[in-house]
Formats: C-alpha cells, structure tokens, sequence
C-alpha cells in the first residue's frame, strides 16, 4: 500500500508542476508594433459616418473627446497594428487592444468581433483612433486577453 501511495504523491506534484508551468509561461508575445496614418478628408464616407453616430449617441467606440467634431480636413486615423505570437498551449481568447488618449485624441473606434490566437500561433490585431491632424503617432496600447478564462493584459508603447 505505502508504494501505491507514494506513486499517487508524486503523480499528483507532477500535474501540479505541470499546472504551474503552463500559467507561469502563459503569455502572448508582441513581435512587432506598427502604425499607419490615413487623412479623414480621404474616408469622407467613415468620417461623416461617425460624425452622424456621435450625433445620435449611437456610437459604440471609445470616446475621448468628441465634442464638436469639425471638418475631415482637421483630423486623421491612426491605425495600429500589433503582430503577437502565442507560443502556449493554451488558445488566447478575446484579444483587444486599448490607445491610450492623449490630448487631441478625439475616439477610438470599435471592433465588434471578439478575437482569439490559437495555441502555438500568431496573427495581427488593429485599433484605430480618430485624432487631430497635427498629432504625432507615439501613444501607449494596453493589450488585453484571457487564457483559461483568467485575465492577462501587456503595455507596449509605439515610438517609430
């Protein structure tokens, strides 16, 4: 009996060894952070779409400052894009990715769809934010996910 139970005890540190090593190496890798500009008077049609749900109240992004959203020739979006890599093996799941505002940053627009990186993969993620013209690119993105259903989340700042 005391060999059986000896046998179960080290089975048993082995499943938790092995428990703790996939939560202690769960996390996604950024590989690589870019950013496009496009001017808003060239999305005449996305700019005054937004314009019309800010006026209605029915926009679904992150506002940051929207009051009094002028002409497109005043404005730009700045698109990010984040490369990750997840070497887990446990699938990422509702990955997204938040700009920190800085002043002249008028909103961030929302991506409907939840996304998730498979197990031993990678793939690119976007945000897109509406700012003033003048404004520079350098901005802070805080990367959300869950693996197993817990909360993971990382900073990295785009700086060209």
């Amino acid at each position: 009996m005391k060999p059986a139970a000896i046998l179960l005890m080290v089975l048993c540190l082995a499943a938790l060894a092995g428990v703790g090593w996939l939560y202690f190496s769960a996390d996604l890798t950024v590989e690589e952070v870019s950013c496009v500009a496009y001017a808003a008077q060239d999305q005449p049609a996305v700019f005054q779409a937004l314009k019309d749900q800010l006026a209605s109240g029915s926009f679904t992004g992150t506002p940051f400052d929207a009051s009094g959203l002028g002409a497109p020739e005043d404005y730009q979006f700045l698109e990010y894009t984040l490369r990750l890599r997840n070497d887990t093996f446990l699938k990422a799941e509702v990955i997204e990715i938040q700009v920190t505002p800085m002043t002249g940053d008028i909103l961030q627009l929302s991506d409907p769809d939840a996304h998730d990186l498979p197990a031993r993969s990678g793939g690119a993620f976007t945000a897109a934010i509406l700012t003033s013209r003048e404004m520079h690119s350098i901005r802070e993105l805080t990367l959300t996910y869950y693996l197993w259903g817990l909360p993971f989340s990382a900073r990295v700042t785009y700086n060209p």
